[in-house]
């Protein structure tokens, strides 16, 4: 009887444990899933703290290149707010796909936009408009010099390295531009890089320039590096494009498609009415009226026709997906070749849902012509 009931302990206790080690990896992603969003969130408020204390520097000292730092900021947290609007439903976050779209692209024109106020201060600098100011300090060369020398000051230094440190980890976990990983990372690395190569430009007293390009080092870097940038934001604005307008996807072929489809089942008349549009942040969706064949003057056309629907929705469903489709709704239109004359009209849906279930709820409308 003890025997019994250790082995009956034994067994309860193996089950435990191979219930434990069952479900302990999935446990460990979740856990995983959670350390890393937590860790993305951190990024992204270090980021706007980053931009913040840039933003108030660069109107203190009046640096180009710490604004380009400041632009690149407030493009990687206004793109990145997504990270902080955590949900834990997945068809809510896919809801919100379409906001998302629009902070990134918010993000990318305020980049553009800084970049641009900034390039109007840096063409200044270098046209020796200051020089006027300066006049009465004694020779003009050396007051246009003298207006234009730039020293970057050792707190640039610090807060350039910070940033490199930070911008480095932000674009390894997070593409702002929605674009390829070395233009993504060249806009958001490279300004602090400039600006520390710069600084010890100047602290070692080098000359490898001749003397209007050392006293304008910055500016003209700045200019260089504006033109570079905001030319990545235009590219991924234009790679947006087709999001944004809802264009049809290019690879999208629907010829080919009722061609193979028609093979498989000759039921189908046409394919017609094809609306593809692209949607964030990849794939598309294709909503279109299928053209089915019946004999009316057949007492089970009602059910034939139903089955053709199911199998040639299946056929559509299958081979529009395999082009990236994220969502196919087919409206089926029944039409009896004795119908297909000029005066034939389509079939109207009866209400909306009709279209959203992807069911065959439609009615053809009266003729004018009908008493």
């Amino acid at each position: 009887m003890s025997s019994n009931k250790n082995n009956i302990t034994t067994n309860v206790i193996s089950a435990a444990q191979r219930a434990h080690f069952e479900e302990s990896p999935l446990m460990q992603n979740e856990q995983v899933i959670r350390t890393q969003g937590a860790l993305h969130r951190l990024v992204v408020i270090t980021v706007l703290f980053l931009a913040l204390t840039q933003y108030g520097y660069g109107i203190a000292f009046h640096s180009s290149l710490m604004s380009i730092q400041f632009a690149a900021s407030a493009l990687a947290f206004i793109s990145s707010i997504e990270v902080l609007w955590h949900s834990k439903s997945k068809n809510d976050i896919a809801n919100r796909h379409s906001v998302f779209l629009l902070y990134r692209t918010a993000g990318t024109v305020f980049f553009i936009a800084c970049l641009f106020l900034n390039l109007t201060h840096c063409l200044e600098d270098v046209s020796d408009l200051n020089s006027a100011t300066h006049s009465e300090v004694g020779n003009e060369t050396e007051s246009v010099e003298e207006a234009h020398e730039h020293p970057i000051a050792y707190h640039t230094l610090y807060l350039s390295t910070a940033d490199l440190v930070i911008k480095a980890i932000f674009s390894v976990i997070y593409n702002a531009l929605s674009i390829h990983f070395v233009p993504n990372f060249i806009a958001l690395v490279a300004p602090p890089v400039l600006t520390i190569l710069i600084f010890f430009y100047n602290v070692n007293e080098l000359d490898y320039f001749f003397g209007w390009l050392n006293h304008h080092l910055e500016p003209v870097t700045s200019i260089l590096l504006t033109i570079v940038c905001i030319s990545i934001a235009i590219y991924s604005l234009i790679r947006k494009k087709q999001f944004l307008l809802a264009e049809g996807p290019r690879e999208f072929k629907i010829d080919d498609i009722s061609s193979s489809v028609k093979a498989k089942n000759s039921r189908l008349e046409k394919v017609d009415h094809v609306h593809a549009s692209c949607e964030w942040p990849q794939g598309f969706t294709v909503s279109l009226k299928a053209y089915i064949k019946v004999e009316k003057t057949n007492k089970d056309w009602v059910a034939q026709a139903a089955s053709d629907f199911y199998e040639l929705k299946a056929l559509l469903h299958h081979e529009i997906k395999a082009q990236g489709a994220k969502e196919v709704v087919v409206e089926p239109v029944f039409v009896d070749q004795t119908e297909l004359t000029t005066d034939f009209m389509d079939p109207i849906c009866i209400s909306r849902s009709c279209h959203n279930e992807d069911v065959g709820c439609c009615t053809i409308p009266k003729s004018t012509g009908d008493v």
